[in-house]
């Protein structure tokens, strides 16, 4: 079931999560002791409780869709094991275009976007209303939660933000007329969402790598994914 047990992976499993995934080595590896780290027991498995562990994202607004991402059923005693998690890691770490189809992978862009048309139905519809649409998207482009990377005084970073706000509305009304089209239209569906925003980076939006890294890996060199979600 992909439990782990040792400190490193071996040179099989590493292989063979290579090919299923995509993945680099390095990548692999990292991501193999942030399971580890995260799996407190040592059970061989995470629950949604273990990822809520991470800081970075149990404070993003947007929470509970990416916990979903990685336990659909959302069963509280749902288990995770390696294969599974470095499966859903891949889908925003590995490049969109090149050597992820060597690999026998789909398209990296479509599988992004299959993922985020889930974390969009919050009611498990099969489609993605206009309400939702714009909450969870003022989410991602909100820089409250995206905040600026360089650091300001206190003063300067509310002026930041302020500023930013109708960047933010703007952005979002462009968003929600592309997924849209008609005014009338209410809902659409995930192949409509797909094909709408296949050109949209709201994959970049979520900057999955940050939290799943702590400070420690953080300064080992974890990548920043920004490759996949160009």
């Amino acid at each position: 079931m992909g439990a782990v047990s040792s400190r490193h992976l071996n040179p099989a499993q590493l292989g063979d999560h290579q090919r299923a995934t995509g993945l680099s080595a390095e990548q692999l590896e990292q991501l193999h002791t942030r399971f580890r780290s995260l799996d407190r027991h040592q059970r061989g498995y995470l629950t949604p409780t273990d990822l809520l562990r991470i800081p970075q994202l149990s404070l993003n607004p947007l929470h509970r869709q990416i916990v979903d991402g990685f336990f659909p059923s959302r069963d509280p005693s749902a288990r995770l094991y390696f294969a599974q998690f470095v499966e859903t890691c891949a889908i925003f770490l590995v490049p969109q275009f090149g050597g992820s189809s060597s690999l026998g992978r789909c398209d990296g862009r479509a599988q992004k976007l299959r993922l985020l048309s889930k974390m969009f139905d919050t009611r498990r519809s099969g489609c993605i209303t206009r309400d939702d649409f714009r909450q969870i998207m003022r989410s991602l482009l909100d820089p409250i939660w995206n905040p600026p990377q360089e650091q300001a005084g206190e003063g300067q970073e509310r002026a930041i933000v302020v500023d930013r706000k109708p960047e933010v509305e703007a952005e979002l009304q462009l968003l929600e007329r592309q997924a849209f089209v008609l005014s009338a239209c209410n809902e659409i569906s995930y192949g409509e969402f797909e094909q709408r925003l296949q050109s949209a980076d709201v994959a970049g939006r979520l900057s999955i790598a940050k939290w799943l890294a702590d400070d420690d890996e953080a300064r080992m060199g974890l990548p920043d994914g920004s490759a996949a979600n160009q």
